[in-house]
């Protein structure tokens, strides 16, 4: 769409996420996306909302489009909407009563894939679904699983746009530059990487059974987990460390401040992705991004992020997993030739694209409500 053609596309953001203290997910999202959509379409004017009480946590949107118009959503009870062309909700929340197109970014069906629940028992996020004139999906994956699972759904008002990579934050860097954030969280190289919650979906014990019998292990390769959350979960893994003899060899983190991220994942051997279920899977083209190998499962979307890149492996094949992070390590000739063709991937997946692609898709749809 050309600017100098196009009136101005007043669009209300539900940011709401970004007042909760993770600092990775939607939450990053929304960072990423939003000054983003600001330098790419300039046409976009924007009004970002907070719902119910989150409107007490406004100080957290302080640097974020420091210029965009705050309002607060009292859903469902009051809406104020009725000045903008279009209103997009970021997470899984759309008012209920609008004069206005409505759409929303699905960022994963985890609930109904991995955790069994069908649609009729998740009413809040069918309900948004119902609501939406249009969905953006993170990827094809996702939006084959939404037109499964509710297939009366029409596939044209269901669009695909990936994320994208900030190539300044996430770029290889010399190890001396990663010392300081390394010492910070007692890391010490080299080491594997496994970078995400510590929830069950995450496969971390896919990690832990592959590192115990990999050739990285006797080669004084460490293993550091960094994530957090489901503490019922982690001390199970972490009992199983002690039954493997790791407890010296695997190191445990439970959160990252976001500026040491990019300096943690460039210092890392190579970065563990053996999830059994992701939206998107992020993390991996930020390690390509910063010259950084790696190994996934072949679960879920993550053969349509890793292309073939990576090697992708069963998630319950702790055997696969573990030859191909040894080859990812040692294998000198291939390792390189995934670096490079890490580095050529992740230069296709830009925060820009993405904010030009989601000004598109805003635009249709206030032709389509």
């Amino acid at each position: 769409m050309d600017p100098h053609t196009t009136k101005t596309l007043r669009v209300g953001f539900d940011v709401t996420s970004v007042t909760s203290h993770r600092t990775r997910g939607i939450a990053s999202y929304i960072r990423a996306l939003l000054p983003a959509l600001e330098a790419a379409a300039p046409w976009v004017d924007p009004v970002l909302f907070l719902r119910n009480e989150r409107w007490l946590r406004k100080e957290a949107l302080a640097d974020l489009l420091p210029g965009a118009e705050r309002r607060w959503i009292l859903d469902p009870l009051k809406a104020p909407l009725g000045d903008l062309d279009v209103y997009h909700g970021m997470g899984t929340h759309l008012p209920r009563r609008s004069r206005i197109p409505r759409s929303f970014t699905l960022h994963d069906l985890r609930s109904f894939d991995l955790d069994g629940v069908s649609p009729e028992e998740s009413s809040r996020r069918v309900k948004t679904i119902r609501r939406a004139d249009r969905i953006l999906c993170i990827s094809e994956y996702g939006r084959g699983r939404l037109l499964h699972h509710i297939p009366d759904l029409l596939p044209q008002d269901i669009e695909v746009i990936h994320h994208g990579v900030d190539h300044e934050r996430f770029r290889p860097r010399d190890r001396t530059e990663c010392e300081a954030a390394l010492s910070d969280v007692g890391i010490r190289a080299p080491f594997l990487l496994q970078l995400g919650s510590f929830f069950p979906h995450k496969n971390l014990s896919l990690s832990i059974e592959s590192f115990a019998r990999s050739r990285a292990r006797k080669e004084g390769v460490l293993l550091a987990l960094i994530g957090g959350g489901s503490k019922d979960h982690s001390t199970q893994l972490k009992q199983r460390c002690t039954e493997l003899g790791l407890n010296e060899e695997v190191l445990w983190v439970d959160g990252l401040e976001a500026p040491a991220v990019p300096l943690v994942l460039a210092a890392a051997e190579a970065l563990l992705f053996p999830s059994r279920y992701e939206g998107f899977g992020l993390p991996i083209l930020e390690a390509m991004a910063s010259g950084v190998v790696g190994v996934s499962s072949n679960c879920a979307c993550l053969p349509e992020i890793v292309g073939d890149v990576w090697q992708g492996c069963d998630p319950d094949d702790a055997d696969s997993f573990s030859a191909a992070l040894d080859e990812a390590l040692f294998d000198g000739e291939k390792r390189a030739e995934r670096i490079r063709a890490g580095l050529e991937r992740a230069r296709a997946f830009t925060w820009e694209h993405c904010a030009a692609r989601t000004a598109e898709f805003l635009a249709a749809t206030t032709r389509s409500g």
